[in-house]
Formats: C-alpha cells, structure tokens, sequence
C-alpha cells in the first residue's frame, strides 16, 4: 500500500492507494498549522480505512517548490514514518502533482501557488486524454510574467493562487489544493526524485532578510 502526503501549500492533504486504486483519502484547508493536523489526518485516514501503519510499503511526498515551513513539515513527516516502518520514500515535484490532481481537463493545466513577494511557483503541462506531459520546468515568476504567456488550448488554473490568475472562459481545477491524490500518480508514472533534497526555488526568508541586512 502506497501513502501519498501533500502538505507544500496552503492545505494538506494524504492519501492511501492498493494497487494504484486509491483506498481513502484526507483533506484540510483550516488555516491551521501542518505541524498540528498532518499527523493526525494520516492517523485518522488509516484508522477509518481499516489500515495500519503495516499495511504501508512506500511513501511519496510532495517536496517543492511550495511553502518552506510547509514542505519541511511534510518532508520530516514522511521521512520518519518510512525510518520507522523500514520502507522507501520518495519525494515528488508539488507542481506535477496539482497538474495530475487535473487530469481530467483537456488542454492545458497550470499550477500556481502563492510564492509570496509578488511571485508564484508554477510551471505549464498539457494534458491530452489523462495524459500529462511538461511543457516548462517547475518556476518562481511574477503574476504578470506568467499571465504575459499565451496557449492555444484551453487553460485550466489550479493551486492556491489559480483564483488569482484565471481569465473569463478559463477553469479552476474542482479540487485545486489537494495535491497528495496527484502526488501518488506522479509515482505511479515514474516521476520521482530523492524526499530528503527540497526543490525550494529560492531562498528560504530569513537567510533572504539576513542578504538584505548584509547589503544596507
């Protein structure tokens, strides 16, 4: 069984697949920390499924780019589960795993999450019948950068700044900020990378306002 955990933005989300068929999943937008809800989510997931801690033979975990407290919750989360249980974990980009979180739009899905500064975190994939393919690497661009671009097939906006970027006639994803069912289907198709190395884009704030300091 495969536990897939997102907590890279504004939301968290897990999930739990047998077989690449997903068995249950948890999602919370609160407002509340990570820290406070991730675990017991899992808990609570695994406890409505009829599953234990056993049951689990890999974990995927979004790890960036997406919110640096965020990511650094998620990423020790699953990394000490799998030390715990002696099992794989993986991490997976959280832009690829919003875009598969989509898949079922056709044309082309770009996910945006808030950056903070005046940026977003983003990157472009078309999806032709389900299938996903990148067209751009994963971003930090300004909003006014990224809307300067142009497609000529439909678009569909998701993560938690597609409000914030979708024009009359376009779409938002039905769930734009639950990321951990698309994180097991980046895994299903190969599209791993190492948990423990973030892809955090830019620098985390304090050692940005440590540079500034250092340049006044």
């Amino acid at each position: 069984m495969l536990l897939a955990i997102d907590s890279s933005s504004v939301a968290a989300s897990c999930a739990i697949f047998s077989q690449e068929l997903l068995v249950a999943e948890n999602f919370q937008n609160t407002g509340l920390t990570h820290s406070s809800t991730l675990l017991p989510m899992i808990e609570s997931m695994m406890k409505n499924a009829g599953k234990t801690p056993g049951d689990i033979s890999q974990i995927i975990v979004t790890n960036g780019p997406g919110s640096f407290t965020g990511l650094r919750i998620g990423i020790s989360t699953a990394l000490g589960l799998a030390k715990a249980l002696g099992i794989p974990c993986l991490g997976v980009s959280s832009l690829m795993a919003l875009a598969y979180g989509a898949a079922g739009h056709q044309g082309v899905i770009i996910p945006v999450m808030d950056a903070r500064r005046d940026q977003l975190y983003t990157a472009s994939f078309s999806c032709d019948d389900g299938v996903i393919s990148r067209i751009c690497p994963d971003r930090a661009i300004s909003r006014h950068e990224l809307l300067a671009e142009n497609y000529d097939k439909p678009i569909c906006w998701t993560g938690d700044a597609a409000a914030q970027c979708r024009r009359d006639g376009q779409h938002i994803a039905a769930r734009p900020y639950s990321a951990a069912y698309g994180a097991a289907q980046c895994a299903f198709m190969g599209h791993t990378r190492k948990a423990e190395q973030p892809e955090y884009l830019r620098l985390p704030q304090a050692e940005r306002e440590r540079m500034e300091k250092q340049r006044v």
